[in-house]
């Protein structure tokens, strides 16, 4: 790719590209976000419409019954149940997720029982402290990590970024014991994977 290096930072700002480490690293990140915005949408969805479902199990009219904490956008004038789902952000749904205590059924258990997390970071834990995580603790990080890609592909910032210890940006903290915390990340090189095997275990 020809690049005129002064029309360029016409174009996106040098603000902007402040943020990467050349004009090169902010074309592969948009060669990223390529791959993977309509992978991101498909997982948003399914998981949106099992946790839904779920939810429905147990009363249909749940979305007017939530806590104080959960905040259900009504900005639409169409007030019907599909509606209403379709307008919740991603982070509406982790917040019910866990308020109920019901990260599993986002996810179908055979997938979370073989689920590493080592396969896209090394350094990742199979285990905190003494005890390997249990499915309940993988589905949690997942969606958290989802909602790390998520929010960082569709507000166009560096998926490609390491923090000056090494570590990827694409990282949560996981506070599952107050004496302890742990981080868990995805590789740059290992999103798109990582997208894909979500979405391939739905079948």
């Amino acid at each position: 790719m020809n690049i005129d290096e002064n029309k360029y930072i016409e174009l996106y700002s040098q603000a902007r590209l402040n943020g990467y480490s050349s004009i090169q690293e902010h074309e592969r990140n948009f060669q990223i976000l390529d791959k993977i915005a309509s992978k991101l949408s498909r997982i948003e969805i399914i998981i949106r419409n099992r946790i839904d479902r779920k939810m429905c199990e147990l009363n249909k009219n749940w979305l007017f019954h939530l806590p104080d904490d959960i905040y259900l956008d009504t900005s639409d004038e169409a007030k019907d149940h599909n509606t209403l789902i379709s307008k919740q952000t991603f982070n509406f749904w982790v917040k019910v997720v866990e308020h109920y205590k019901i990260h599993n059924c986002a996810f179908e258990e055979d997938f979370l029982d073989s689920f590493s997390f080592k396969k896209y970071y090394n350094k990742n834990k199979e285990r905190l402290n003494k005890y390997r995580l249990n499915n309940y603790q993988k589905a949690h990080i997942i969606l958290l990590l989802t909602k790390n890609i998520r929010n960082r592909a569709f507000h166009n910032e560096n998926l490609l970024k390491l923090r000056k210890s090494g570590i990827p940006r694409l990282s949560v903290r996981i506070d599952f014991n107050e004496s302890k915390f742990f981080y868990f990340s995805i590789e740059p090189n290992m999103i798109v994977k990582y997208l894909d095997d979500i979405l391939e275990s739905w079948g």
